[in-house]
């Protein structure tokens, strides 16, 4: 008897030690497959982020160390004397003896005029380069040049025909609210029809809007134009870019549908019992449990609209109406593109609606998700 006790004991042993052993590998195996998993979106990750970063790092770079080769991270800037109440840049120069430390004061023709810091009185000439062999190359040091951001809103500015960087920065937001407030009142109730009211042709009607997904928007920029331009007579305004946000669109349409038949249809019919119209239904029950659907809503359209080039670069041409993103293309043809300021204005369009993801991203991808199964 004692026998048989000892050996169920070390059976339940062995077999409880077996289990702790494969839990551990389990472990170990779940460890290292969410290693690697994070691994490879980190690593698909970076191919999304890496021109954000270097158009950071453009931003503060200077006109010189933009065109560097090879092409730095770190944001490099000349080393500058005062002389003569100038800042001049310092240069190593190849001289007959040696090496020195010379002011640069011009370029004409490949050839520079320097000056000696010691001695600023007597100008030397040498070439900056000679076949493959540079003569003069320039002391650089690390340095991040904030200017370009002010300089970026100043040179923008053309006070003769009323445009500057705030202005274009108050045309992209009066658009992207009006557009957004558009696109919320004529999307949710169309949406509302078709996820929750029966009425005959309800299924072709909807295949019908979402067939107009198959046709881009800019096949029908031309007949637009025409339309607004010279029928309507909305040229040079506003009215083409917001008047066609008050009706509702296929994509919205479709997103809202979604979102709006996961909500549970015994809700509805228990406000119908109560008396309630389909109207106190939609606004009272459907629109406040569509938060993530409607704030999804708002950051695809915003960022869509604040983004938007060719519409706005077609249908308003005058200065003091357009739009940021158009405002700094414009700056780039009209400043000899100077890189450092136009990634430096790019920047700061942007920031608006990267604020406007990092407040509603807890329910973009719920909005997104919603009726992926279901529908």
């Amino acid at each position: 008897m004692a026998t048989t006790v000892t050996s169920s004991k070390n059976v339940t042993a062995v077999i409880s030690e077996e289990r702790r052993a494969s839990l551990r590998r389990k472990k170990i195996r779940d460890f290292f497959q969410g290693l690697f998993s994070h691994a490879i979106i980190n690593f698909v990750g970076l191919f999304f982020l890496i021109p954000f970063v270097w158009m950071l790092v453009t931003s503060v770079k200077s006109d010189q160390d933009v065109f560097h080769t090879p092409p730095r991270w770190l944001p490099y800037d000349n080393v500058t004397v005062n002389i003569g109440g100038q800042q001049l840049p310092l240069y190593n120069v190849r001289t007959e003896n040696g090496t020195k430390q010379l002011a640069l004061v011009k370029i004409v023709e490949g050839t520079g005029t320097f000056v000696d810091p010691q001695n600023p009185a007597q100008e030397l000439q040498y070439e900056i380069q000679q076949g493959t062999t540079k003569i003069a190359e320039p002391i650089m040091h690390i340095s991040f040049r904030w200017r370009n951001f002010p300089d970026a809103m100043e040179r923008g500015s053309r006070p003769g025909v009323g445009a500057s960087f705030w202005v274009y920065f108050k045309n992209s937001l009066i658009i992207a609210f009006f557009t957004i407030l558009g696109t919320l009142l004529s999307n949710t109730p169309v949406a509302y029809a078709f996820a929750r009211i029966n009425f005959p042709g309800r299924d072709l009607l909807f295949i019908i809007v979402l067939a107009t997904l198959m046709l881009p928007y800019q096949v029908t920029i031309i007949p637009l134009y025409l339309f607004f331009n010279d029928y309507l007579h909305w040229g040079n305004s506003f009215l083409p870019l917001l008047v066609p946000a008050f009706f509702a669109n296929a994509w919205d349409v479709f997103l809202l549908r979604q979102f709006f038949k996961t909500i549970p249809e015994e809700m509805c019919d228990a406000a119908r019992v109560d008396g309630a119209s389909e109207w106190q239904i939609f606004t009272r029950i459907v629109l406040p449990l569509s938060a993530p659907a409607i704030v999804t809503l708002v950051v695809v359209n915003g960022l869509w609209v604040w983004n938007e080039l060719l519409i706005a670069l077609v249908f308003l041409p005058s200065d003091d109406l357009k739009t940021l993103t158009v405002g700094v293309t414009v700056f780039q043809n009209k400043y000899n593109l100077n890189v450092p300021v136009t990634m430096a204005g790019m920047l700061l369009a942007s920031l608006p609606m990267f604020v406007v993801y990092l407040v509603g991203q807890r329910f973009f991808v719920r909005g997104l998700t919603a009726g992926a199964v279901k529908g």
